[in-house]
């Protein structure tokens, strides 16, 4: 197996090479994506492009197989995951690069891992890798509030976040989907640590409270 990133690269492609033409030219369209946001934000793009070839390496598969995959990878399942069997498709997808392509860097893995649903500490790549498979080209076509997240993603990566998390929340309400407990905690942890302090009234300054309580 090929320690080097380029090496890692040319075998997860030459396995995407076998998945439906529409799923390759989605891969294409997020890798694209990724990569302009690796150019904005100073990240190793070898490493961006291997997060996006490797994110959806499962997503045409049956919920079936998915399952059946997530078990032989020691996967521990929830119900909401037996429920939608389609977010497994990153965290097998992980497992496989690990175990079978030799990949060891934890950021992309990571990113491959929680692209679909997220999580509360995510490295940069897997923030890039996320919020790239979300706005490519084909759906902010579909979907005009993408194009509104892609060019926030360019000024804040953690307010994009939260933007999409946002909308998801009102397609699920809108929908009747269900949310799945793991992006609820995510998206809770992001207004937490990135946003909470942003909806309060100004701050009192240290000084000035001091004086107040006085």
């Amino acid at each position: 197996m090929p320690s080097s990133i380029t090496g890692q690269l040319a075998l997860v492609r030459a396995e995407m090479d076998s998945r439906p033409p529409g799923l390759i030219h989605h891969v294409e369209r997020v890798a694209a994506e990724a990569l302009d946001l690796a150019a904005h934000w100073d990240l190793d793009p070898a490493r961006v492009e291997l997060a996006a070839w490797g994110h959806d390496l499962f997503r045409s598969f049956a919920p079936a197989d998915q399952l059946r995959m997530a078990r032989e990878c020691g996967l521990a399942l929830t119900p909401a995951d037996e429920a939608s069997p389609l977010v497994l498709h990153g965290p097998i997808a992980a497992a496989v690069l690990r175990a079978r392509f030799a990949v060891t860097d934890d950021d992309v893995l990571a990113a491959v891992r929680d692209h679909t649903l997220g999580l509360g500490q995510m490295p940069l790549i897997a923030v890039v890798i996320l919020l790239a498979d979300k706005f490519e080209r084909r759906k902010r076509e579909r979907d005009p509030v993408m194009r509104e997240i892609r060019r926030l993603a360019r000024r804040d990566l953690n307010a994009a976040l939260l933007c999409w998390a946002d909308w998801k929340w009102v397609q699920e309400r809108t929908h009747g989907w269900s949310s799945h407990p793991v992006h609820w905690q995510a998206r809770t942890a992001w207004v937490r640590d990135h946003h909470f302090e942003a909806g309060l009234p100004g701050r009192v300054r240290e000084e000035e409270f001091e004086t107040a309580r006085s």
